[in-house]
């Protein structure tokens, strides 16, 4: 405020003299009024914050969280200034910066926690601060919280997805129920009717019942499937505001989930610069939270993929046919061209799924209208991306991989629609 008053003084010198003796004494009585603003200010002695994170919370998800502030003075503020201290993790919530007094003579506010990545959420502390009555004078305290939440892969969200794919009346998503009709595993008899293949009539039965029937079949089971996942530095990038790799693990969960409750087994396998985590196969519903917690563990680290060690490892360590899901990216042709070849190797043995995240801001770069002639560098860079890439799944799809690519958020249940449709054809 002094600061502010000197170039006042020296334009008032300048061009109202006459009034310039008055200065030192405006000057004066503002201190005394800051001074005494500061001192009849509500105190922050006795100031409490509550705040209380739930234990876990899924990446991605969002959950509404209550606070309040109370003051035990019988001096109260108007409107308190709020700011949480967040880490990396909780960076993507939003609560109100401005709190109102409450009848209660509290105040309230509303954390809409958001997780942006796994691991553990921290709020180390609230910055609070106040006017005096006057406004001339700011009170400011830090209150230590120590809030933790621990954010693990979206559980809830799994099962959500999960209960849609299984649901009868469902009629959005996918009905995954017995694959009847599709497959080679025999299932049972039933009346032979016109609208049934003649070749699936089984005549000796027929005639110990003197009756037609006919073989129904359904998909086999206790397939094996290996969720690979590459954790190098691309899949640590953020899409659509997640990691690669947290959307990645979604999609494994989700499709572990429907097919341990089909009767296929899961394995899963991890890799960066080498291979560090290979799980044995598992089998059954209850296997889930053995997945649940070998995907939880995966981690992105900086390091570049080793495409080449890693899939020579995994094929060397699978050793009956599987249906090996690969959950990788890539930038262009030249880095793409070692895994190509072992992908190549891997396909001879295996069948091969070849996931790919599709960068919806690349899209959107092709797809803008320029505006300024950065735009059209953007684009034309865009465009030269993307036809690497279509160049390269190309050449996956001659090797007989095959290969998904789906909007971000489909990406989960497109993957286990894609399972379901090899299942169906009897492919695995």
């Amino acid at each position: 405020m002094l600061a502010l008053g000197v170039p006042g003084a020296i334009g008032i010198g300048l061009f109202a003299p006459q009034v310039w003796a008055w200065v030192p004494l405006v000057t004066t009585l503002l201190f005394v009024l800051a001074v005494l603003d500061g001192v009849f200010a509500p105190v922050a002695q006795g100031l409490s914050f509550h705040l209380v994170l739930p234990k876990t919370l899924g990446v991605g998800s969002e959950r509404d969280v209550a606070f309040v502030a109370r003051f035990s003075a019988w001096r109260l503020p108007r409107r308190l200034e709020l700011r949480l201290g967040l880490n990396r993790l909780l960076a993507g919530s939003v609560y109100d910066r401005k709190l109102e007094k409450a009848d209660d003579k509290g105040f309230h506010g509303k954390l809409k926690l958001k997780a942006v990545a796994r691991g553990p959420g921290e709020v180390d502390a609230a910055y609070l601060r106040w006017t005096g009555f006057l406004g001339l004078v700011y009170v400011q305290k830090k209150v230590a919280l120590d809030a933790r939440v621990t954010i693990t892969p979206d559980l809830k969200g799994v099962e959500r997805d999960a209960s849609d794919l299984f649901s009868l009346d469902n009629i959005y998503g996918v009905r995954v129920q017995n694959q009847l009709h599709n497959g080679s595993e025999y299932h049972a008899l039933r009346e032979y009717d016109a609208s049934q293949d003649h070749r699936r009539i089984d005549w000796r039965s027929s005639a110990r019942h003197l009756k037609l029937l006919s073989r129904e079949f359904q998909a086999e089971r206790n397939h094996h499937i290996v969720l690979a996942y590459d954790t190098g530095r691309l899949m640590g990038e953020p899409l659509a505001g997640l990691k690669r790799l947290d959307r990645a693990i979604y999609a494994g969960l989700l499709l572990g989930y429907c097919a341990l409750k089909i009767g296929d087994n899961i394995r899963t396998f991890a890799f960066a610069s080498k291979p560090y985590h290979a799980a044995p196969m598992m089998s059954g519903t209850q296997a889930f939270e053995v997945l649940k917690h070998q995907l939880s563990g995966l981690d992105d680290s900086e390091e570049e993929s080793n495409h080449t060690l890693a899939l020579a490892d995994l094929n060397a360590k699978v050793g009956r046919r599987s249906l090996i899901i690969l959950f990788t990216d890539f930038i262009d042709e030249v880095s793409a061209e070692l895994m190509l070849e072992s992908l190549n190797r891997l396909s001879k043995k295996h069948l091969v799924l070849f996931v790919a995240f599709r960068d919806e801001v690349v899209d959107n770069l092709m797809d803008t209208v320029p505006a300024q002639p950065e735009d059209v560098t953007r684009a034309v860079f865009a465009r030269r991306l993307a036809v690497q890439r279509e160049r390269v799944f190309t050449i996956l799809r001659r090797q007989g991989i095959e290969v998904l690519e789906a909007p971000t958020e489909d990406m989960a249940t497109a993957i286990v629609t894609k399972y379901l449709a090899l299942k169906r054809a009897d492919r695995l």
